[in-house]
C-alpha cells in the first residue's frame, strides 16, 4: 500500500509524533479503509503499556488480515518488516539490499530500526539514507564481523544517520571499537552496545579519554574482557548509563 504524499511526508518528518498518524488515521476511516482503525489501536497500545487484550487481539486481527498489502511496497527489497504505531517502524535486510534500494526503502514509512545481515558486502560502502531526517537504530549483532569489517563500518556515511549501534558478539577488539567511536560519521551516536566481544582495559582507558564519552547516553560492555579496574574507570568517566 502506498499512503497519499501529503499525510506520509509529514509523519515522515516527525517520526515520533503521533498526531500526523492520526490525522491520517481519520481520513483513512472516511474512506472505509481498515488501515485507520489499525493505526488508532496500535498508538494506544503505545502509549499506555498496562496489558489491553482486547485491543491487542484486534490489532492482531487487522494484521493478520491486511499486513501482506500493507507492506507490498517494500515487497523483495527486506527480508521481515515490524509495525509500530500503524506503520512499519523496524525492517531487516541485507547489505545488498540495503546498498540497491537505499533511495527507495525509507520512502514508504518511518523505519526507525534497521537489521542488517552481513553477505560480505564492504561496509565502508553503505550509503547515506537520502530524505531520511530521523537518526536510526543500526543492529549488526552475532555476525562475527571482526575488526576489519567494524572499520570499514567506520567510514560508511550511513554512520552519520545512526544514534544506536548494536555491534554484540562480533569478534570486536579494542582497535575496532576505537574506529568506531573516532569515526568522522559518528556524532550522532548516543547508544553503544559491544557485549560479548573482547575488549580489553586498554580499549576502555583510550575511550574514556575520547569526545564520544560525554555524548553516549548507554554503553553495553558486558561479557566483555574489561577487569573491575576498567568497570570502575568507565564509571567515573561516563555520564551515561553503563552495562557491566
Amino acid at each position: 500500500m502506498t499512503h497519499p504524499t501529503r499525510f506520509l511526508q509529514t509523519i515522515l518528518d516527525r517520526p515520533d509524533d503521533d498526531l500526523p498518524r492520526l490525522h491520517y488515521a481519520n481520513w483513512l476511516d472516511g474512506c472505509g479503509n481498515p488501515l485507520g482503525e489499525f493505526i488508532r489501536l496500535q498508538c494506544l497500545l503505545a502509549q499506555n503499556p498496562q496489558p489491553q487484550p482486547r485491543h491487542e487481539r484486534r490489532a492482531q486481527e487487522l494484521l493478520a488480515q491486511h499486513q501482506c498489502f500493507w507492506s507490498h511496497a517494500l515487497s523483495g527489497r527486506i527480508e521481515w518488516c515490524s509495525f509500530r504505531r500503524g506503520f512499519i517502524e523496524e525492517i531487516a535486510l541485507t547489505d545488498r539490499q540495503l546498498v540497491e534500494h537505499a533511495a527507495e526503502l525509507f520512502r514508504y514509512a518511518p523505519v526507525l530500526d534497521l537489521h542488517l545481515e552481513w553477505t560480505g558486502v564492504r561496509l565502508d560502502r553503505l550509503p547515506e539514507l537520502p530524505g531520511v531526517q530521523h537518526t536510526l537504530f543500526l543492529d549488526l549483532s552475532s555476525q562475527g564481523l571482526g575488526n576489519g569489517a567494524i572499520e570499514r563500518l567506520a567510514e560508511a556515511p550511513l554512520l552519520a544517520q545512526v544514534h544506536g549501534l548494536n555491534l554484540s558478539s562480533n569478534l570486536l577488539e579494542d582497535e575496532g571499537l576505537e574506529a568506531i567511536y573516532d569515526s568522522p560519521h559518528a556524532g550522532n551516536l548516543r547508544e553503544l552496545y559491544v557485549s560479548d566481544n573482547p575488549v580489553t582495559d586498554d580499549g576502555v582507558r583510550r575511550l574514556v579519554m575520547a569526545p564520544i564519552v560525554e555524548r553516549l547516553e548507554v554503553l553495553d560492555m558486558r561479557f566483555t574482557q574489561v577487569s573491575q579496574e576498567g568497570i570502575d574507570a568507565l564509571q567515573r568517566g561516563m555520564r551515561g548509563t553503563v552495562f557491566v
